[in-house]
C-alpha cells in the first residue's frame, strides 16, 4: 500500500486529470477516444507541473510535444483501468474512500478554519493595542461553585469602573498578576499572536479607553481588560543610540557627569555632528560603539520600557533628547521603520505562528459549534456501560484490550448527529485505527472519556467536511487526480510490472546479449598502516625488519661475590608480520576493523589505491607521507580491468533486464490501446501555447 501511495503521488506530480474538454472553443491538441484534450487544458495542465505558467512559457516546443504524449500515454491507461472495472475493486474503492474523508477534513480545516484564520491574524497584526488587566486567578480545574463566586467578583470590579472607579487602583488592589506591583496593570503593547486567544479576540474587539464588558476566562483565571490605546504597527525599527553608563547607588555626582557629557555630545549633534562618529568616540557600549552605535532592527518590546516608548514614538531620521534607563543615559537616532510586509510575504510565519498558537483553541471552538449544529448528543449510559466493561489491567495498544466488552454494550448506540448513529463497536474500531489513542491505560478513569471525546470530534467533523465537498472545486480536482493515479498503479501493476519475470535462463540470454556493459574498472586491494607521526613510522619500519638490542645477563660465578655481575649479550628480535604490525598501529579509522585491509576496490577510489596501482615493486617497508601522516602498504591483489561474469553482474542484469521488458511491455501496451482507443494529435497547435 506504501508503495502505491508514493506511485499515486508521483502520478499526481506527472499530470493533472479531469479536465479534458474543459477548454471551450480553444484549439484542440488532441482527442482520446473522442474526448477533446484543448489547448487551453494542455497549458493548464503544463503549467502546473513546470512551476507555473512563466517558467512553462520559457520550456521549448520539444519538451512540450514531449509532455502531450505523455498526458496521452496516461489517458490511454486510465480508460483502459474503467473499462476492466478496476475502479469497482473493492479494495480500491476503500482507499478512495479513506482518502477522500481524509483529503475532505484537510480541505475543510484548511478553508473553513486555517485561511480565514490567518487573513484574521494579518488584519489584526497591522495594528498594535495597548491593554491593561486585573487578573484574578481561577485554576483550570475549579468547581462549578468557585467559578461562578469569582466570575461574579470580577463583574463586580466592572461594574465599579463603569461607575467611574480608577482601573490602575482596583489593579493595585486586587490583581493577583506580580507585574502589577510596578505597572499598575499595565501589559504595555502587544499585537496577534503575542497574547492567549481569549485575551486576543477580547482586546481587539474594543476601542481605545473601553472596558471588556464581562470577564474574559484564560487558562490564568478571569481577566477584566481595558484598551488604553490602538495604533499602526510600525514594525521593527532601525535605532542607533550613544550611552553614557551609571548605575544605582553610584554617587549623584557620577551620575551628573555622566549627564553633562550627554548634553555635550547632543550639543554637539544639534551643531551637525556626526552621530557614528561621536558613538565611536564616546558610547561606553563598546559592542554597538564600534559600529557607529547602531543597533540594526529592534521589535516592540525587545527592550526596556524607556527605551522602547522613545523609539516608537520618534519620528524617521530623528535624534531624541537625552533618555534615562536602567542602564545609563542614551542619545537615540531613529534611522526608520520595517514597516508590516504584504499577506503574502508574511503567510508562512503566519501559518507557523498560527499552528503554534491559536490552531487548537480555533479547532475546538469549531467543533463545538459543528456539534451544536448538528445537534451532537452523547449517552452517558452507554459511555457508564462501557467504563464498566474494560479489563482495567490493559492498554488500547494490547491485542485484546477491548475482549470484555460484550456485544450487547458494543451494539449500543453511543453518539447520535444530523440523523447518524454510531455505535460502541464503531468506536473501538476507530480507536484501533487511531495513533494518537493507542498505549492509554484503562485503568485511568479519564481514558474513556478521552477516547469518546476524540472520536466524537472527528467523527461530526468528518460529517461536516462531507457537507462541503461540493462548495470545493480544487477539491474534485484533486480526488479525480488520486482516483485515477490509483487505477494507473492496477493497470501498470496488471498489464506491465507482474508480466516482468526475471527467469535465470532469461537473464544469462539477456547477459550474453550485452556482456560488454558490464565492465570492472582496474581494482586493487591494499592493505596499509597509517600513523600520525614520524616517530611511530620508525617503529613500525623497525618491527617489520627486526632488529637487535643488548641485553644484562647474570654471571655465573664460584665465589659469593657481594654484588652480582652481569654480561652485555645481543638479543635479536625477528620481523613481525605486516599483518601484526597493521592490527598494532594502524591509526585510520576507515579501516580499524579490517585491519589496514581496504578490499579489491577501483583504483581511483582514492590516494592509497592510486599509489599503490602506480608502484612498480610491492615493497611494504618503506613508509611515504600521506595524508598528513605516514603510510606503509602492501598489495594484496590487483585486477586489471575486464568484463565481469554472469554472477558478478547478476544484480546489473536483473535490473536491467527488468527496465527494458517494462518499457518493451508497456510500449506495446501503448500500441495496443491506441487501436483500441483512437488517438488523434494535433502538435502543430502547441506552438501557440502562451501567446495569449
Amino acid at each position: 500500500m506504501q508503495i502505491r501511495r508514493m506511485f499515486v503521488f508521483a502520478v499526481a506530480v506527472i499530470v493533472v486529470t479531469g479536465i479534458i474538454g474543459c477548454g471551450g472553443s480553444s484549439p484542440v491538441a488532441a482527442k482520446i477516444a473522442g474526448d477533446s484534450f484543448t489547448l487551453k487544458d494542455f497549458e493548464t495542465v503544463y503549467a502546473k507541473n513546470n512551476g507555473g505558467t512563466a517558467a512553462a512559457k520559457k520550456t521549448s516546443l520539444s519538451d512540450k510535444e514531449k509532455f502531450l504524449d505523455l498526458y496521452i500515454n496516461f489517458q490511454l491507461k486510465v480508460k483502459e483501468a474503467r473499462a476492466l472495472g478496476y475502479d469497482k475493486d473493492p479494495e480500491i474503492k476503500n482507499e478512495l474512500s479513506e482518502y477522500r474523508k481524509n483529503l475532505a477534513v484537510s480541505y475543510m480545516l484548511e478553508n473553513e478554519l486555517t485561511a480565514p484564520a490567518l487573513k484574521n491574524l494579518y488584519d489584526r497584526r497591522v495594528k498594535e493595542i495597548r491593554a491593561s488587566h486585573i487578573l484574578l486567578r481561577l485554576p483550570e480545574d475549579a468547581s462549578p461553585e468557585d467559578t461562578l463566586t469569582m466570575y461574579k467578583f470580577a463583574q463586580k470590579l466592572i461594574d465599579s469602573l463603569k461607575n467611574g472607579a480608577s482601573f490602575e487602583k482596583l489593579a493595585e488592589v486586587h490583581s493577583q498578576d506580580p507585574s502589577v506591583k510596578f505597572n499598575k496593570g499595565d501589559l504595555y503593547y502587544f499585537t496577534s499572536g503575542m497574547l492567549v486567544p481569549e485575551f486576543e479576540d477580547a482586546a481587539f474587539s474594543l476601542k481605545a479607553g473601553e472596558v471588556y464588558p464581562v470577564p474574559v476566562r484564560t487558562q490564568f483565571g478571569y481577566h477584566i481588560i481595558k484598551v488604553t490605546d490602538i495604533r499602526k504597527n510600525q514594525g521593527a525599527v532601525h535605532v542607533a543610540h550613544i550611552m553614557k553608563r551609571f548605575s544605582h547607588g553610584q554617587p549623584p555626582e557620577d551620575s551628573i557627569k555622566a549627564y553633562n557629557e550627554m548634553k555635550e555630545i547632543l550639543d554637539s549633534l544639534k551643531k551637525g555632528g556626526d552621530f557614528a562618529l561621536l558613538a565611536k568616540e564616546h558610547s561606553d557600549d563598546a559592542f554597538s560603539g564600534n559600529r557607529g552605535g547602531d543597533l540594526n532592527f529592534i521589535d516592540r518590546g525587545r527592550t526596556v520600557r524607556e527605551f522602547d516608548d522613545v523609539i516608537f514614538n520618534m519620528r524617521d531620521s530623528s535624534i531624541s533628547d537625552i533618555v534615562k534607563t536602567q542602564f545609563g543615559f542614551h542619545i537615540i537616532k531613529r534611522f526608520t521603520a520595517r514597516g508590516i510586509p504584504p499577506y503574502s510575504d508574511l503567510e508562512p510565519q503566519l501559518k507557523t505562528e498560527y499552528q503554534r498558537t491559536r490552531f487548537q483553541h480555533d479547532y475546538n471552538a469549531m467543533v463545538e459549534k459543528v456539534k451544536q449544529q448538528y445537534a451532537f448528543k452523547q449517552n452517558q449510559e452507554t459511555a457508564s456501560a462501557l467504563f464498566a466493561s474494560v479489563d482495567t489491567t490493559k492498554m488500547t495498544g494490547d491485542v485484546n484490550w477491548d475482549s470484555t466488552i460484550t456485544k450487547s454494550v458494543r451494539a449500543k448506540i453511543i453518539f447520535t448527529f444530523d440523523n447518524q448513529t454510531i455505535t460502541v463497536d464503531s468506536v473501538i474500531a476507530l480507536v484501533n485505527q487511531n495513533p494518537e489513542l493507542r498505549n492509554l491505560s484503562l485503568k485511568d478513569p479519564a481514558t474513556i472519556a478521552k477516547i469518546l471525546d476524540k472520536t466524537g470530534s472527528n467523527l461530526v467533523m468528518e460529517h461536516y467536511a462531507q457537507s462541503l465537498e461540493g462548495k470545493q472545486p480544487d477539491f474534485t480536482r484533486t480526488m479525480k487526480e488520486y482516483e485515477e493515479g490509483i487505477l494507473l498503479f492496477k493497470a501498470e501493476q496488471e498489464h506491465v510490472w507482474n508480466k516482468v519475470v526475471p527467469g535465470d535462463s532469461l537473464l544469462r540470454a539477456f547477459y550474453a546479449l550485452h556482456h560488454s556493459e558490464y565492465k570492472w574498472p582496474d581494482r586493487i586491494n591494499v592493505q596499509e598502516i597509517f600513523v600520525t607521526s614520524d616517530s611511530l613510522a620508525k617503529l613500525v619500519q623497525r618491527d617489520l625488519k627486526g632488529y637487535s638490542r643488548d641485553s644484562l645477563v647474570l654471571k655465573k660465578t664460584k665465589s659469593r661475590a657481594k654484588k652480582p655481575a652481569y654480561d652485555t649479550v645481543k638479543i635479536t628480535i625477528a620481523p613481525i608480520s605486516f599483518d601484526s604490525a597493521a592490527a598494532k598501529y594502524n591509526q585510520r579509522g576507515s579501516t580499524l576493523d579490517n585491519r589496514g585491509i581496504w578490499g579489491l576496490i577501483p583504483v581511483s577510489t582514492n590516494e592509497v589505491t592510486n599509489k599503490a596501482w602506480a608502484r612498480k615493486e610491492n615493497d611494504s617497508l618503506t613508509h611515504a607521507p600521506i595524508e598528513g601522516g605516514f603510510h606503509f602498504m602492501k598489495e594484496l591483489e590487483r585486477d586489471p580491468a575486464r568484463e565481469k561474469t554472469y554472477e558478478e553482474a547478476a544484480s546489473e542484469v536483473s535490473s536491467q533486464f527488468q527496465e527494458y521488458e517494462t518499457k518493451r511491455i508497456s510500449s506495446e501496451w501503448i500500441e495496443a490501446l491506441k487501436k483500441k482507443y483512437p488517438v488523434e494529435v494535433h502538435k502543430e497547435i502547441l506552438k501557440e501555447a502562451y501567446l495569449q
